[in-house]
């Protein structure tokens, strides 16, 4: 009997292994299929006034509670993709509250629309909005990255006062809150796009 048992534990430690390696493999590991972050301003400009109006294309505004918005994909350790990430909100609507957000905390009244108003309003017209979100999950972590890329076109008095672009980039590995890390590198990656973007609209809108 002792002989039966000393056979039977290695076999059932290798059955084990193999199976949990397979269902691993086959996507069972944890990892962020949805995101919504809820974004905290960092940048440190004040001393606005005013109304702001934040323009996205009509096109980018979620119409319907049953949309859902392609963020990026899930790769497996092969680099072969396996899933999709998804958002209630387009890219558009979280770079425009990202934005909101920013310039509320500056001391602005922020109005957020899909049509550039009439002549005589400060406007920050989100021209191109991009947001690339890749998760890597393997059996020893996950790995997240993410870019997110703005084009702005800043009008004041019915004039356009001048055309940027903004982009960043952030990366974490994490093998505990995989849940959160998708998350946690697009708020990065906002933070890094709205310290750079903000005093340089900010200076531009006060004057």
């Amino acid at each position: 009997m002792a002989s039966i048992l000393r056979d039977f534990k290695p076999a059932s430690v290798l059955m084990f292994v193999t199976l949990a390696c397979l269902l691993l493999a086959g996507g069972c590991a944890r990892y962020s299929r949805n995101v919504n972050t809820l974004y905290e301003p960092s940048a440190t400009v004040s001393g606005g006034s005013g109304d702001v109006y934040i323009v996205i294309p009509e096109n980018q505004q979620t119409r319907s509670p049953d949309i859902k918005w392609v963020l990026g994909v899930v790769k497996d350790d092969d680099n072969k993709n396996i899933d999709e990430v998804f958002s209630p909100r387009s890219p558009a609507e979280i770079i425009q509250s990202a934005f909101g957000l920013e310039f509320k905390k500056a001391g602005y009244t922020i109005i957020p629309t899909t049509r550039r108003p009439d002549a005589g309003q400060r406007v920050i017209d989100l021209t191109r909005t991009e947001i690339e979100l890749e998760q890597t999950s393997d059996l020893a972590d996950l790995k997240a990255k993410c870019r997110v890329l703005v084009g702005v076109d800043l009008f004041k008095d019915g004039q356009q006062i001048k055309r940027f672009q903004y982009e960043a980039t952030s990366s974490r590995t994490d093998i505990k809150d995989r849940d959160l890390l998708a998350e946690t590198v697009l708020t990065d990656a906002l933070q890094s796009v709205m310290l750079k973007a903000m005093p340089e609209l900010h200076g531009l809108l006060k004057r």
